[in-house]
């Protein structure tokens, strides 16, 4: 039970962050945002996690495929949802990522069980994805086809995160903290190569208060219960039931702005149901 209560935890805080947290850093851009918030995960999780650090590296690196792989995918997917958001939206972004990733968590778990009340899940899913495309309305000069299809991949980058960081925690033994740790170094190197270097000290210094807020916010305690959720429940159970994070979102979004945007409301609804639905028909047939 506990393991639901992590992912539970990871949903609201990170529900939150989107609604309170996203205009702190509008403006920025994005790869000094990414190259700060690497940064200030990197020197947290490492010093949370100091007296264990050569365990941890010998470990990833006994198992350095699992070790890249997990790395690549986490930064692929902070890197298009970032730019997701920067090119549409944020709520375009987080539905497209969170459906997406529900998609491949049902998708792997209807190839074992072959459960009609998934194949419908994942039919709502779709549903509300063409949704996002046909009838979602975004400022002038922004995309949606460009942050519906950068979302989706973030999706399925933070799917193959979740599974090879579950492979990873197992075969090494490794705790949330260690996992943690290790998995921003790729991210952080990238951000380096490709950081704009012209006013970078000026830009950091100037957002510094609100690079720190958001990343404790919406990255480091969110993403430590995830890791948490992980571990306990397996990759399958965690991507379903942390795409609860749209329907959440938006529920604080239309009671703190007190505006509701219809589009959204449906899509949210989708979401829901689609998850909802395979445990509800679970209990009936109980």
């Amino acid at each position: 039970m506990s393991g639901y209560l992590d992912a539970a935890i990871y949903v609201l805080l990170t529900s939150v962050a989107f609604v309170f947290l996203d205009h702190l850093i509008v403006g920025l851009n994005p790869v000094v945002a990414l190259f700060a918030m690497s940064a200030i995960a990197l020197i947290v999780f490492n010093s949370l996690n100091i007296s264990n650090l050569k365990k941890t590296y010998l470990a990833c690196w006994h198992n350095k495929t699992i070790y890249l792989m997990m790395s690549a995918a986490l930064a692929v997917d902070w890197v298009t949802m970032v730019f997701a958001s920067h090119i549409a939206d944020p709520f375009i972004a987080m539905a497209a990522l969170f459906s997406a990733l529900a998609l491949f968590g049902f998708g792997k778990i209807y190839l074992i069980a072959r459960n009609k009340a998934v194949l419908f899940s994942l039919f709502l899913l779709l549903l509300g994805l063409g949704i996002l495309l046909f009838a979602y309305q975004v400022k002038t000069g922004h995309s949606i086809i460009g942050g519906v299809i950068l979302g989706s991949i973030a999706g399925l980058a933070f799917y193959v995160y979740i599974a090879n960081s579950s492979k990873l925690a197992s075969l090494a033994h490794l705790s949330s903290l260690q996992v943690l740790a290790t998995r921003f170094w790729l991210l952080f190197f990238g951000a380096v190569i490709f950081v704009p270097k012209h006013n970078l000290l000026f830009l950091l210094k100037q957002n510094l208060l609100s690079l720190v807020i958001i990343s404790l916010g919406s990255l480091i305690i969110p993403i430590y219960y995830n890791q948490q959720a992980i571990k306990k429940l397996g990759s399958e159970l965690t991507s379903v039931f942390i795409s609860l994070v749209p329907p959440v979102t938006y529920g604080f979004y239309a009671i703190y702005n007190r505006q509701i945007i219809m589009v959204n409301v449906v899509v949210c609804i989708l979401i829901t149901l689609a998850l909802i639905i395979p445990n509800l028909v679970k209990v009936i047939r109980r």
